[in-house]
This record gives structure tokens, C-alpha cells and sequence, in this order.
């Protein structure tokens, strides 16, 4: 596991209202695995691009949800087709 740790918050907006998030420089996600809730989430782009470009492809690294830390991996990320931008991000417990 990487000494790598991402800072997250609940996510209180959905639908087409992410938008103004994502203008923001906030990225939509969401968290879930086995034994845990389904969670939506909220992350900084720029913390998660460095964290994208640095951990290798399926390897964990922590997830802060608010103080409750959580070992996890990229699971599935959405881009824009053009612009290649992050829409939005999967993590799963590892």
C-alpha cells in the first residue's frame, strides 16, 4: 500500500447540479466494497490527478472520509471525450 492519502468529504449535490462542483475543481466520486455503505464523495481534482499520475494501477492507498481512513484502489474513471478532463471517479475497498 502507497503512504499516499486522499482527503474526501460527503457529497450532498447530485444529478446535473455536479456541474458547478466540477467548476469548482471539485471531482465527484463514490466509495463502496464489501461490508461498507455505499457512500457519495467529493474530492479535490488537482489531489486526485497527482494521486492518479504517482500510485500504479491497482495498487491502494488511503482514503480520509471525514476522519474515518479506508485502504483503497481506483476502480473506475470517467473522462470527457474531448477535453479529457475527470468526470467522475469509483473507489473500491481493497
Amino acid at each position: 500500500m502507497a503512504n499516499v492519502t486522499l482527503t474526501a468529504q460527503r457529497r450532498h449535490i447530485f444529478g446535473k447540479k455536479v456541474k458547478t462542483l466540477r467548476r469548482e475543481g471539485i471531482l465527484p466520486a463514490n466509495f463502496y466494497g464489501k461490508g461498507v455503505e455505499t457512500t457519495a464523495i467529493q474530492v479535490n481534482e488537482r489531489d486526485f490527478e497527482q494521486i492518479f499520475r504517482t500510485v500504479p494501477k491497482g495498487e491502494s492507498f488511503t482514503l480520509n472520509i471525514e476522519g474515518t481512513t479506508y485502504p483503497v484502489v481506483i476502480y473506475v474513471v470517467q473522462r470527457h471525450p474531448v477535453t479529457r478532463k475527470f468526470l467522475h471517479v469509483d473507489f473500491k475497498l481493497a
